[in-house]
């Protein structure tokens, strides 16, 4: 079976749709022969990435063509070589009709946050993206997701068979994140928020929740991540609440020291509207942190019983950004775990088991599943 694999988000610096790629690859390659695989890559930056697979280099000069890459570039060479399937990796497919195409088609739909929530989309992507998702969904042979809850949407949003639809769980590596000794953690008592601050974080929010108790409590709300169009918001906010020297806000962390900072958080905080999934709750959680999630989307799905969870008030809307009741809850949940030593340490061995129940190598397996049964 020769299995083609688009992968240009090999080429970014980090985040969460670049890990899965990489991850899916690299544990592919542990079962099935590397001769059989080619890797699709759009920057000559990625080469060597996996050097025992075939690496093809189709260039992409800017986000602005990828629809020409798609639609002229990707079918060209995949003409030549024939593949018997190919993955698509983010959520999106090459042009033309499913029925004349020569090989089988698999998309990765990891949510479908850009029509549930375009607001925090540039307008380029939010003219893109709910016809690439349209497209995807309904061209494609077959589906991977990565969370129930993003199955449901896919198939209430598209009109999907159910079978169609295939969940694979994601996982961290252990080996990196990790409880880290005591004298490498950052030192001052904190509670923290990792992640790209857009407006479904939710991350005003957190700082109103945090007002509400912070007398009560030594410690610094630290909210590290990628600026996006809520950092202004968050900053007012911060000053609104005169909260000057208890809100720290941190533009960018290496990925080495995301360890240090998760082990050093005595409770970490995601209040997201909504989630595909969520890799910095279960980071957190593997580095042994208690952590606290609202029901937003699949953060259920990735604590499990090892997380507390503060769902929306009933009576607001889906993905309402102040919600008042959910603010007053959220503020006493945390208030309530830092005061419970023996909740945090129950929290905490919970969380190093909770994160064990999800492997990369079970992500390729259910992946290679799919393809061979698509094969046949």
């Amino acid at each position: 079976m020769k299995i083609a694999i688009e992968a240009r988000a090999i080429s970014a610096k980090g985040g969460g749709v670049r890990t899965y790629a990489y991850q899916l690859i690299r544990h592919l390659l542990k079962v099935v022969p590397a001769q059989d695989v080619t890797v699709i890559i759009d920057q000559a930056t990625a080469r060597g990435t996996f050097p025992a697979a075939r690496e093809l280099l189709v260039p992409l000069r800017h986000e602005t063509f990828l629809p020409l890459w798609l639609r002229w570039q990707i079918p060209r060479v995949l003409r030549q070589f024939k593949p018997d399937v190919v993955h698509f990796t983010k959520a999106d497919v090459a042009g033309g009709s499913a029925k004349l195409r020569h090989y089988k088609t698999v998309v990765t739909i990891f949510d479908i946050i850009p029509v549930l929530f375009p607001a925090g989309q540039t307008l380029l992507r939010r003219l893109y993206w709910p016809r690439a998702l349209e497209r995807a969904a309904l061209t494609s042979h077959h589906i991977v997701t990565i969370s129930e809850a993003s199955r449901r949407d896919i198939i209430t949003r598209y009109g999907v068979p159910e079978d169609k639809v295939t969940v694979t769980p994601l996982a961290v590596e252990t080996n990196h994140f990790r409880p880290v000794p005591r004298d490498a953690r950052w030192q001052k008592p904190y509670l923290l928020f990792v992640g790209t601050l857009e407006p479904r974080k939710n991350v005003p929010l957190l700082v109103r929740a945090f007002a509400r108790v912070a007398k009560n409590m030594p410690h610094q709300l630290v909210i590290a991540g990628k600026s996006d169009s809520d950092y202004g918001n968050i900053l007012r906010e911060a000053e609104v609440q005169k909260l000057a020297g208890r809100v720290k806000i941190v533009d960018f962390i290496d990925y080495k020291d995301l360890p240090a900072l998760y082990s050093g958080a005595d409770l970490f905080v995601w209040p997201s509207v909504y989630e595909g999934w969520g890799f910095p709750p279960q980071e957190a959680m593997a580095c042994g942190t208690p952590v606290v999630v609202s029901d937003g989307g699949a953060l259920p799905e990735v604590v499990g019983n090892a997380g507390e969870v503060v769902a929306f008030s009933a009576d607001s809307l889906p993905g309402r950004m102040r919600d008042t009741d959910f603010e007053e809850h959220l503020a006493n949940k945390i208030l309530s775990v830092l005061n419970d030593q023996g909740k945090r340490e129950e929290m905490s061995r919970a969380g190093l088991e909770r994160v064990k129940q999800f492997s990369w190598d079970e992500v390729a397996r259910k992946t290679l599943g799919v393809y061979k049964q698509l094969v046949g």
